[in-house]
């Protein structure tokens, strides 16, 4: 988060001397900023660093526009020094664009029609919840260059600090905030499978021999949802019990081919991932669920 302070400050402190070159310096800090929200990962910087960070832009524009001089074109009065400025701001605007456009693609449902997507409630109810991985393109999910986890997304929780564990990167699991959080039935539906007795990892170690460590796989009208990495001895169905939307299944651990603890959903039909909306929003890397 430092760069995007810094970028907000340079743009605060620049005294524009055309309107041509508020423009520019506003197209590449908001592009930066956007790449953050859009490509970076919110939840180990704070979303509220975040929030403060847009808030600050919008606040600095607002008060630079009452500001402008009437000239349009772009004012190099300073030699090297200016022309300096204009080269690394256009430079900076080349380079990080395209990847923030093909990020928010990745927004929509690539691909398919509304129709082949399944709508679940949203499996957690404990607090301020933040997707990691999520969206239809490799850039914002990485799950998304693998056929049967094509929309997969992977699920932290925020703490009181907007992040989602007290560190950069404990390894004590009570410091993350989602473990432990109990895991509900997103559907009316069907066990299908399940497979549990892996224990909890601690960060960084993984279980490599089985990716997804304790998990329940549920039968939602003709899709099959995978809810992955759950807490040793939590699960509390078994194969071929029939659930209602907010039965308990367990709770969230780091079982299983895991960076640290989350939770890992994703559907599939005939072998093929699908793509999956909660109460009707698809949610993408740094979309927020308030429960």
């Amino acid at each position: 988060m430092i760069l995007p302070v810094l970028f907000v400050i340079w743009f605060h402190v620049s005294e524009f001397k055309g309107r041509a070159n508020f423009i520019l310096q506003f197209l590449c800090t908001a592009t930066f900023i956007g790449y953050t929200w859009v490509v970076g990962a919110q939840s180990w910087s704070s979303i509220l660093i975040g929030f403060v960070i847009v808030l600050a832009f919008v606040l600095s524009v607002s008060t630079k526009i009452r500001r402008l001089p009437k000239k349009w074109g772009f004012r190099i009065e300073s030699g090297w020094k200016d022309i300096t400025f204009v080269i690394t701001q256009s430079l900076i605007l080349i380079l990080f664009l395209p990847i923030v456009l093909f990020g928010l693609m990745g927004y929509s449902i690539d691909g398919s029609s509304d129709k082949s997507a399944i709508d679940l409630n949203f499996p957690l109810d404990q607090g301020v919840y933040i997707v990691g991985h999520g969206g239809s393109n490799p850039l914002i999910n990485y799950h998304n260059v693998h056929d049967i986890q094509t929309y997969a997304l992977d699920i932290s929780k925020l703490n009181f600090l907007g992040i989602r564990a007290l560190g950069i990167y404990p390894s004590e699991l009570d410091k993350y905030a989602i473990f432990g959080d109990n895991l509900y039935s997103p559907c009316d539906g069907k066990i299908l499978k399940v497979d549990k007795g892996y224990e909890d990892l601690e960060p960084p170690k993984r279980g490599e021999g089985h990716p997804a460590g304790n998990h329940v796989v549920v039968q939602c009208e003709d899709a099959e949802i995978t809810l992955a990495h759950m807490k040793e001895n939590s699960i509390v169905v078994d194969t071929l019990d029939t659930v209602e939307v907010g039965d308990l299944l367990g709770k969230v651990g780091n079982s299983g081919n895991t960076t640290e603890p989350h939770l890992h959903i994703h559907a599939a039909k005939d072998g093929k991932g699908i793509p999956v909306t909660f109460n009707n929003r698809f949610l993408v890397r740094n979309s927020i669920v308030w429960k």
